[in-house]
């Protein structure tokens, strides 16, 4: 089963992309999925919107496949829990 957060990336790729939902796996590389330099970049950015959270550059770099940038999202959206439960 498919988490929120996945689900949204997914939404991202097939709409601002047009990626099918059959070819976004999560151990796929974002090259492989057809992102050249700047549209990976762009997807940052939709990233950072959809989410409300800000990506640093180390965070861009590490952001090959499409499991981390679920990850990254998820790591943010927990700090953020904790940072407002504290």
């Amino acid at each position: 089963m498919k988490s929120s957060v996945q689900t949204r990336i997914e939404r991202i790729f097939k709409k601002h992309f047009l990626i099918p939902s059959t070819a976004i796996k999560k151990n796929k590389r974002l090259n492989e999925l057809g992102l050249n330099i700047m549209e990976q970049m762009e997807m940052m950015l939709y990233l950072e919107t959809e989410f409300d959270i800000n990506l640093d550059d180390r965070e861009v770099q590490s952001i090959q496949t499409v499991g981390d940038a679920v990850s990254c999202v998820r790591q943010h959206l927990n700090v953020s829990v904790a940072y407002a439960a504290a």
